[in-house]
């Protein structure tokens, strides 16, 4: 005679039998996880450094959570390796029939960026790859390496440049003098820049004898633009001695000073104040 007890036994191991060969097939079905860099952003920027920051999903069709265990990411500039990222220890879940996103930073200098490429000059732009592997491990299986890549072009900054092109004279009389600054400006970036309280002080024989503010100028990428300032300066102003060197012909060295808040179209940038100097001949 059968028991109860020997009965339940009986259908204990046929579940448990039933749940073994479930687990079996769901191992024997197990498919590879999908790893990809969704995305790069830039987290800081300014003209000596630059923060990356990576993101990695990690995608999983399997009905079981597994575990990335291993990122190794490289940082490529122009092909050249300039940055590695090696994560052995993390221990990364990644649920059942989901995805999981891993983010990490990347950090470098322009200045090794120049070293590595032999030079960056005149460059606005620069070509990038993250590279790499993550390691994920699977139930009998063992570790899966899965490669992701992931390719853009990075910003490199820079500040307008202000040169001091020409002054010249075009009248003096004992009402003071009338000159005219002629100043050029370029933007050498891939986006826009705007220039504000864009401020001046003109020296001649070591006396200042102008000062004022400029209009903002925008700045389209890479664009440069000619500025041409009107200047009238009185007696006071000038002197009597600056007055007679001009009134006789002779050259005098003019000193160009100044400064202008610097607003790129680039959010991230936040540069100081532009300052600049120059000196050209006053030449009546």
């Amino acid at each position: 005679m059968i028991t109860r007890t020997a009965v339940r036994a009986c259908i204990t191991v046929c579940l448990l039998l039933l749940s073994a060969c479930t687990s079996i097939q769901q191992i024997v079905d197990m498919q590879k996880p999908d790893a990809r860099v969704s995305g790069v952003a830039l987290s800081s920027l300014s003209l000596t450094d630059v923060t990356l920051l990576v993101d990695v999903v990690l995608s999983n069709p399997n009905p079981m959570t597994l575990k990335a265990a291993d990122f190794d990411l490289n940082l490529l500039i122009d092909g050249h390796r300039l940055a590695s990222l090696s994560e052995p220890d993390t221990q990364v879940a990644v649920p059942a029939r989901g995805t999981q996103t891993v983010q990490f930073p990347l950090t470098f200098t322009f200045r090794e960026v120049a070293a590595a490429l032999g030079g960056i000059k005149g460059r606005n732009m620069l070509d990038y790859a993250v590279e790499g592997k993550v390691r994920v491990d699977m139930p009998v299986l063992g570790e899966v390496n899965i490669p992701v890549s992931f390719s853009d072009v990075l910003p490199v900054p820079q500040l307008p440049v202000i040169r001091f092109r020409a002054i010249s004279l075009d009248s003096i009389d004992w009402s003071g003098a009338q000159l005219k600054l002629d100043l050029e400006v370029s933007n050498p970036n891939a986006f826009a820049v705007d220039l504000k309280r864009f401020a001046y002080h003109l020296k001649a024989s070591g006396r200042e004898i102008s000062q004022g503010d400029l209009s903002p100028l925008a700045l389209p990428q890479g664009d440069t633009r000619e500025v041409s300032v009107p200047l009238s300066v009185n007696l006071t102003s000038l002197g009597i001695s600056l007055f007679r060197l001009l009134s006789g012909g002779d050259s005098v060295e003019v000193n160009l000073t100044g400064s202008a808040d610097v607003l790129p179209d680039l959010e991230l940038w936040q540069p100081e104040p532009l300052t600049f100097e120059a000196v050209q001949t006053l030449n009546p």
